[in-house]
């Protein structure tokens, strides 16, 4: 097992659960694709902001702020369709398999 890899980290159970719905792997479409690049890049953006790489624990410390601002604006994941929140959400979790931080 790779270091710093969780079994149980967030990365790896919301990888878990939106795998089950989401288009986390390479069969997307082509309109999903473009967006989750997009959202993929304003991630490595802020995360390389402050000058660090992107590594398995910036993307969990990225997504747990992300997930807290979600929920004080009252936001959940059960809307039908893929709205902002969930592409950003799926785009963190996509990153994370891209770099071999969950499986």
């Amino acid at each position: 097992m790779r270091p710093g890899y969780f079994a149980e980290g967030p990365l790896a159970r919301l990888t878990r659960e939106f795998g089950l719905f989401g288009p986390l792997g390479d069969s997307t479409e082509p309109w999903m694709t473009a967006e989750l690049d997009q959202h993929a890049a304003a991630v490595r953006d802020s995360i390389g902001a402050d000058g660090d790489r992107l590594t398995g624990q910036g993307l969990s410390r990225y997504l747990d702020g992300f997930m807290d601002g979600c929920r004080e604006r009252g936001w959940h994941s059960s809307c039908d369709g893929y709205d902002w929140e969930t592409l950003r959400v799926l785009a963190v979790l996509r990153l994370a398999k891209e770099h071999g931080f969950v499986r």
